[in-house]
């Protein structure tokens, strides 16, 4: 380990779950960064965004313990996975960085809602921690993640260094293949269609299997959805905050005068 970075502490988790290929090849990418804490669920949790478990208790398991690497696993959410590791792990020196992923299958676009690698990156800005999701278009358990370094560490290391603004993330998307290239860019606005497929289960029964695809919903060109489909990665900052704030002045206008009587009442 390179001792300039050996004082960095970061802390990974993903949605595809500890044994996943992604969660192996990011930690070799981010070794020479410093020590990493993996807190990761224990099994697949894709789609599950920002979740939190509270109904239910959860187990948090110690793998692994050694020089540069700590290994968690844990029956809960990718949110959960950093709400637990910043409270009872890192309870007294935050860590400097986290990174979430790598996610085997594209997060830009109107996916930002409903992935949970997106949603543990959250977490981390909920904190005022930096954070980097890393998402790669290819849902192959073996998927070629041989140029994903190629992006991933130089960004991270930056990121160690440079002052993301408050609950502030960035979220990286590469294609199947080698990149072209790296396009800094709003995230896009899509929706999915064709988003079931039905088929019989084992008693004959009607069941639906989620499928369907992307596409766009306006007209903005330039975007990480289009960026993404020509072969480039994508680097886009998305933030907490999802006040639509050119609006706030007209919403007042047309929904305040509906409930002027509550205000007279109160001057009563």
């Amino acid at each position: 380990m390179n001792p300039q970075h050996s004082s960095y502490k970061i802390l990974i988790s993903n949605d595809d779950g500890i044994h996943a290929a992604g969660m192996a090849t990011l930690i070799e990418i981010l070794k020479p960064l410093g020590h990493i804490t993996v807190v990761a669920p224990d099994g697949p949790r894709s789609g599950a965004s920002s979740s939190i478990t509270s109904a239910t208790p959860l187990v948090a398991t110690k793998m692994k313990d050694e020089p540069g690497l700590t290994y968690y696993r844990m029956t809960a959410t990718p949110a959960d996975c950093i709400k637990y590791a910043l409270n009872l792990i890192f309870v007294e020196d935050k860590p400097d960085l986290v990174v979430t992923g790598i996610n085997h299958g594209r997060n830009d676009a109107i996916c930002v809602f409903y992935s949970g690698t997106i949603g543990a990156a959250l977490e981390a800005c909920i904190a005022g921690i930096p954070a980097l999701a890393i998402s790669l278009n290819d849902h192959d358990a073996d998927a070629d993640m041989s140029y994903v370094a190629d992006f991933a560490y130089p960004i991270a290391k930056h990121l160690l260094q440079y002052k993301l603004p408050k609950h502030t993330m960035l979220s990286l998307n590469l294609p199947t293949h080698k990149p072209k290239g790296l396009k800094v860019c709003p995230q896009g606005i899509t929706h999915f269609v064709d988003e079931y497929t039905p088929s019989d289960n084992g008693r004959g029964k009607t069941v639906y299997w989620m499928t369907g695809y992307q596409q766009k919903s306006n007209h903005e060109e330039h975007t990480d959805f289009d960026y993404l489909n020509e072969g480039y990665a994508t680097l886009t900052p998305l933030k907490l905050d999802l006040t639509n704030r050119e609006l706030l002045k007209e919403i007042q206008t047309e929904f305040s005068p509906l409930f002027t009587r509550y205000g007279e009442e109160n001057k009563q």
